[in-house]
């Protein structure tokens, strides 16, 4: 059976100020399965985001390829839904109107449209907010509407890029046991960047550890914790190993990359 994400060989550059080419990523392959969970980790510039974009098909490889379903991705398309950092709302629609917009693009109905976007409302625990605009809702329940926009268009694979960085750490462990209900009720493949090593620890079916730059995968680690998980998870000493052991890989990365 073909995996539901499959990277092959995938390389970037980007160039310098003297326009000297600069290595990102190195060769990457990996595949992820469908309905699988899987959380990217790695010291800061290692390509995390540069991956994730690649995936989605808004910034081009130079080497590799990347395919859904075995179809190569060629560029930005419907079956993938992104979940950016910043919700990126648009201010003027209600919070029903930013989610069903991509709908709207594809000329669905309004009739059809509407009756959907207040069922993935309800699904992210704002269902009577969906007169409200964003600038009255709080970073948490932006970052719910950010969501329920990606899962609108019923993508195959859902990307997130630190999708909970913002937010304060209360409001943050909130939203990682919600997106894990919402993940179980709609089973997606999801593939999820994050800096927070138990944030990934504790949402993913594997974590992959990224090399220091150009990026690679140092580490694929299984997660061996059954689910459906309760935050208390985070205060066993198994969990608590697990971190402690992708944070000395991280370590190991940094302090190999300042050497060199």
């Amino acid at each position: 059976m073909v995996a539901k994400l499959q990277v092959q060989n995938l390389s970037k550059y980007f160039l310098t100020r003297d326009g000297e080419p600069r290595k990102v990523l190195d060769k990457i392959s990996l595949d992820i399965e469908e309905n699988e969970f899987v959380c990217i980790v790695g010291a800061s510039g290692c390509g995390k985001t540069t991956f994730i974009r690649s995936i989605g098909g808004l910034i081009p490889a130079e080497e590799g390829d990347v395919r859904i379903d075995g179809k190569r991705v060629e560029g930005p398309g419907g079956d993938r839904g992104f979940v950016f950092q910043h919700d990126s709302l648009l201010p003027w629609r209600t919070v029903l109107d930013n989610v069903i917009f991509g709908l709207e693009v594809r000329g669905m109905r309004p009739s059809q449209s509407h009756p959907l976007g207040m069922s993935l409302l309800k699904l992210v625990g704002l269902s009577s907010f969906e007169n409200h605009y964003p600038s009255e809702l709080s970073g948490g329940m932006r970052q719910r509407v950010n969501l329920a926009r990606a899962l609108a268009i019923d993508p195959d694979v859902l990307l997130m890029d630190e999708p909970f960085a913002a937010l304060d750490a209360q409001t943050r462990e909130i939203m990682q046991r919600e997106l894990l209900k919402i993940w179980a009720e709609k089973r997606k493949t999801v593939l999820f960047i994050t800096h927070q090593i138990d944030e990934a620890v504790y949402l993913a079916d594997r974590v992959l550890v990224f090399s220091s730059r150009p990026g690679r995968v140092a580490a694929d680690i299984r997660i061996p914790f059954a689910r459906p998980r309760e935050l208390s998870l985070k205060r066993t000493p198994e969990f608590l190993k697990i971190v402690d052991d992708i944070w000395s890989l991280i370590e190991q990365e940094v302090v190999a990359s300042m050497a060199a």
